[in-house]
């Protein structure tokens, strides 16, 4: 897997052949990892001539919905160790983005924002699934052999290797591993938070440069529909993940299904000599151990299908099972975790998209058409000012699943170019699947 270059946090980009628009205005609504990385894409097209508004809309702020309570494991691989669709762009894209938020998160002017700053942002020790049956150690197997030229380092691993990774490890007699050692485990609040300040410091410094007028503004409304919009934008991105379905104007026009997970917050005891070694990666087998230093892990996640709850609220009913379930799934792998202590709770409400021959894709594309058939019925036989929905236009940027982070980051910069210049064969056409 390669890395490439970050670029620098102010440059003005060049419109190419594209006429002056003074001021452009985008709403993006939803301040997850669609919505923030968008964002971030879309200032960078921000000129002297057309300087870039990007006004952010998410009631619970940025990070509180699904995205901000995933466990936050980046890696280009399917359950069976096989190269994600786009795995190795969306890898890419997403190291960039990563490099941006540890910038600004770095910045001396973020201390307040993010408290100490020896709590790091993302973690790099890399990640370990366990094949739970043998037809899972026999995909490891053949997916390595066809990885080994592309340098992705992926291993599979015995019983006595992988229990030297990670002491404690429960594997069965001949079982296997597959050890993906460049996986990075990110705090997902902290780095959407850090990407949003880059955001922020990126739209000052460009508008007190060559660029004026460029700005990043964050507001914490709710939105119940995209009539209730108020602005001349140039364009509206929708990235409300779950939340997309509920919309009028998009309601029972999207394929996607709805899943609420709840994560546990654990902690070691305090005096416990049972910590996580310092070196040891995070484990998958089903449920998944996203590991924050040697004495906190999440554990996660619970997936109760058809779920509309988007609450960042776990009640204690709500807990107790999803403890049960959690700790049922993971003891058989790593049984010293029945005894850490739950420190708090963690819940998001994700919106699955359906499989294909190409895996689980996210829905992206140009939405005019929905938007506009909804809002002409509504508003058929009355007389109203619906100057908004015939000059925006409407875009959606969703269905991420449980794999926001691999796609967040190359998607993200596909939709921003392809709002700024109004071109959605700019997106890949397979992703616009309504």
């Amino acid at each position: 897997m390669v890395t490439t270059a970050v670029r620098p946090l102010v440059t003005c980009a060049s419109m190419g052949d594209l006429q002056p628009w003074g001021v452009r205005r985008f709403a993006v609504l939803g301040a997850g990892f669609a919505g923030v990385s968008v964002a971030w894409h879309l200032l960078q097209h921000t000129t002297s001539s057309a300087p870039v508004c990007v006004e952010l809309f998410d009631e619970l702020g940025v990070g509180g919905g699904a995205s901000g309570a995933s466990g936050g494991l980046l890696h280009p691989y399917n359950p069976k160790g096989k190269l994600l669709w786009k795995g190795a762009e969306g890898w890419n894209a997403a190291l960039r983005l990563l490099s941006v938020a540890e910038t600004a998160y770095s910045d001396a002017s973020a201390a307040d924002q993010f408290g100490p700053a020896t709590v790091p942002l993302a973690w790099r020790r890399g990640i370990l699934r366990l094949a739970k049956e043998q037809k899972h150690a026999i995909d490891f197997q053949k997916n390595v052999n066809i990885a080994a030229s592309d340098e992705s380092r992926i291993a599979c691993l015995g019983g006595p290797a992988a229990r030297e990774l990670v002491p404690g490890l429960e594997i069965p007699a001949g079982g296997l591993a597959l050890h993906i050692p460049q996986a990075i485990n990110v705090h997902p609040q902290r780095y959407l938070k850090a990407l949003w300040l880059a955001c922020e410091l990126f739209s000052r410094n460009a508008s007190n440069s060559d660029c004026p007028g460029t700005q990043a503004v964050l507001r914490n409304h709710r939105v119940d529909s995209l009539r209730e919009l108020k602005g001349n934008y140039e364009a509206v991105i929708v990235c409300l993940g779950a939340q997309a379905m509920l919309l009028p104007e998009l309601l029972d026009k999207l394929p996607l299904t709805s899943c609420r997970g709840v994560v546990a917050q654990l902690q070691a005891p305090q005096g416990s000599r049972n910590v996580f070694c310092s070196k040891a990666p995070n484990l998958l087998f089903g449920t998944w151990l996203a590991v924050q230093g040697e004495r906190d892990l999440l554990l996660g996640a619970t997936k109760d299908w058809g779920s509309m709850n988007a609450s960042p609220h776990v009640d204690n009913r709500e807990a107790s099972s999803a403890l049960e379930k959690l700790i049922r799934e993971s003891a058989p792998f790593y049984p010293s975790i029945k005894e850490w202590e739950v420190k708090g709770w963690q819940a998001g409400l994700r919106a699955i998209p359906p499989r294909s021959a190409l895996g689980s894709l996210p829905l992206v594309g140009c939405i005019d058409e929905l938007v506009r058939r909804s809002h002409s019925e509504v508003y058929s036989g009355q007389t109203s000012n619906i100057k908004q929905t015939t000059s925006t236009k409407w875009w959606l940027f969703g269905g991420l699943g449980s794999r926001g982070l691999i796609h967040h980051g190359w998607l993200g910069d596909l939709v921003a170019k392809a709002v700024v210049y109004r071109d959605e064969s700019l997106l890949p056409q397979t992703l616009k699947q309504w």
